[in-house]
């Protein structure tokens, strides 16, 4: 009987918590798997090609946080190290977006900007030009050949697709053809 009065206290007290919003229940989260590579953003003017110093970049994680922020040098290069999720679409780097703003210049978001050593990000701005249509461009991050076979493989493989004849004179590499293997 004790037992069974505890039980509807605490089935009451939990409602009347709930109810009332001071109870916030605590959620177990996984552990989730980042990494960490120092990137080197190259700002440049694409009329010419040359650098732009005193350029801000503006890095926004997958998730929408400002995670970094800072200006070019003289040889229009920025550098941060940043620490991000790991992307489940590839092997081992995450992913972020980067947003190049220059005086004279219109802004450029770089969408899917790999963090992995090594990686050298450019950021090409357009200039102003009067009388035409001047607002921020997009563009798609550096990511390495290697990158961006590995994913085409890895979902192909998962819906079981053919591979089309060998290309004559390329040694290791087959396109995928939108056909499903036999007996699929």
């Amino acid at each position: 009987m004790r037992t069974i009065r505890r039980l509807l206290v605490s089935t009451m007290v939990f409602c009347a918590a709930s109810f009332f919003g001071d109870f916030q229940p605590t959620h177990a989260f996984a552990q989730q798997r980042t990494t960490t590579a120092t990137v080197q953003f190259r700002v440049v003017s694409a009329e010419d090609y040359r650098a732009l110093p005193g350029a801000r970049v503006i890095v926004v994680s997958e998730d929408g946080r400002l995670l970094a922020s800072g200006l070019t040098n003289a040889q229009g290069i920025w550098s941060s190290s940043l620490t991000v999720p790991l992307d489940s679409r590839f092997q081992d780097l995450g992913i972020v977006t980067a947003i190049g703003i220059a005086n004279g210049h219109n802004e450029n978001v770089v969408f899917e900007v790999p963090i992995k050593q090594g990686t050298v990000q450019p950021i090409t701005l357009y200039p102003i030009r009067p009388k035409l249509r001047n607002e921020a461009s997009a563009s798609l991050g550096q990511l390495h050949h290697l990158d961006v076979i590995h994913i085409v493989n890895r979902y192909a493989q998962m819906l079981g697709l053919s591979k089309q004849p060998a290309i004559a004179g390329e040694s290791g590499y087959s396109p995928w053809s939108p056909s499903l293997k036999a007996g699929r």
